[in-house]
């Protein structure tokens, strides 16, 4: 029996990098988001995948992983400093007021964006002392 949606090889690739993105499996590999964009390109201009789709979803997932304090620093500061780049895809890809409106609440974001501390090794393994 097959499965209900079969996804293509490469968007099943682009979501398994951006977990590795999102959960820092690989944070000393920064060419792992250059990957992860280009994957997403390729999506964009070969298949039906929705280029303001593809952007938007690169943005939110680098500007997420660069604010999650539970990721080391280094890893969070690669995702913050190439958050640009889908951003200006965005901005290309954007086709109504709608999505310009997107566009300029998410640049507003990123441009007011702080990276709080990350929470050190050992604070992630004891937890907080109130437990």
């Amino acid at each position: 029996m097959k499965p209900a949606v079969q996804e293509l090889p490469y968007l099943e690739n682009w979501r398994w990098l951006s977990r590795q993105i999102r959960c820092a499996l690989s944070p000393d590999e920064p060419r792992l988001i250059e990957h992860y964009l280009a994957e997403g390109r390729y999506l964009a201009r070969f298949t039906p995948t929705c280029d303001w789709t593809v952007a938007r979803t690169s943005f939110r997932l680098l500007l997420n992983t660069a604010t999650d304090p539970a990721l080391p620093w280094h890893w969070r500061c690669q995702c913050l400093d190439q958050a640009y780049r889908p951003l200006r895809e965005m901005r290309q890809a954007a086709r109504t007021p709608e999505q310009l409106h997107q566009w300029h609440q998410h640049g507003r974001e990123l441009a007011v964006c702080e990276l709080l501390p990350s929470i050190s090794l050992t604070e992630l393994l004891q937890g907080y002392s109130d437990e």
